[in-house]
This record gives structure tokens, sequence and C-alpha cells, in this order.
């Protein structure tokens, strides 16, 4: 009876891990397809535009002054400096995951933004599973 009950737990314990470990790659999947591909390495907006949630918010504390920006104002400023330097980096951006934290429907990463071996970011993201979804709501950053 022990051992069943042993049995139990470990298959409860591993189906738990599991849940937890795909819910993070595809938290994954939407960082990287979105922000880091997206916006860094000069992919395509339309799937920036699908990861991150319409009413998405970047906080900017620089210079002593702090400042939000919204999801259409950051990817219209993205665009102009796409026209005035359509060539993509020479090195891709890639993203060091530090810490994925889910609970129920919201998520918080913290990353590291580097391209070339060279730190660019440190980066705070929260997300929320909408219909089924994960979506990217809200950014805060450290820049190196």
């Amino acid at each position: 009876m022990r051992m069943i009950g042993l049995f139990l737990a470990l298959a409860l314990a591993t189906n738990l891990s599991f849940g937890q470990a795909t819910e993070q790659e595809s938290i994954k999947s939407v960082i990287n397809a979105a922000y880091v591909e997206g916006i860094h390495n000069h992919g395509d907006l339309n799937l920036t535009r699908s990861g991150f949630h319409p009413d998405f918010e970047m906080y900017v504390y620089r210079n002593g002054n702090f400042s939000k920006r919204s999801l259409p104002s950051w990817i219209s400023a993205i665009e102009a400096g796409r026209n005035r330097n359509p060539n993509p980096p020479s090195q891709k951006a890639v993203a060091n995951y530090l810490n994925i934290d889910v609970t129920g429907n919201s998520a918080s990463v913290k990353l590291e933004l580097m391209r070339g071996g060279k730190k660019l970011f440190t980066d705070y993201l929260l997300l929320y599973r909408i219909n089924g979804e994960w979506k990217i709501v809200s950014k805060a950053f450290h820049s190196h």
C-alpha cells in the first residue's frame, strides 16, 4: 500500500512538472517569435503584433525619467528604424532565460538579451494566457 502511494505521488509530481515545462516552452516560443525574432532580428512584425497583447505597455526609466510606451508606438519606432537601416544586424540576438514563473494564467519572465556574446538588455516580461494563448502584456528592462 505504501508503495502505491509513493508511485501515485511520483506520477502526480511528474505530471505537474511536465505541465509546467510545457507552459514554459509555450511562453518561450511566443517570446522568441514576437520579441527576439520580430523586434531584435528584423523579423515579421505581424508575429510581434500577434504575440503581444494590444494593450501592452513598456516601462522605460532612462536618465532619471520614467515613461511608458504602447505597442503601436514601439512598432512605429521599429519600422522607422528599419526604413532608415533596412539591413538586419550581422549577428542574431538570442534570449538567455534566467527565470520563468507560471501561476495559473499569469507568468513572469526574466531574460538576458544577448548579441554576439554581449548582453544588451535584462528584460522583465509579464504575460497572460488569454483564450488559451500566451500574450506579452508588459515589459520593464535594464540596458547594458
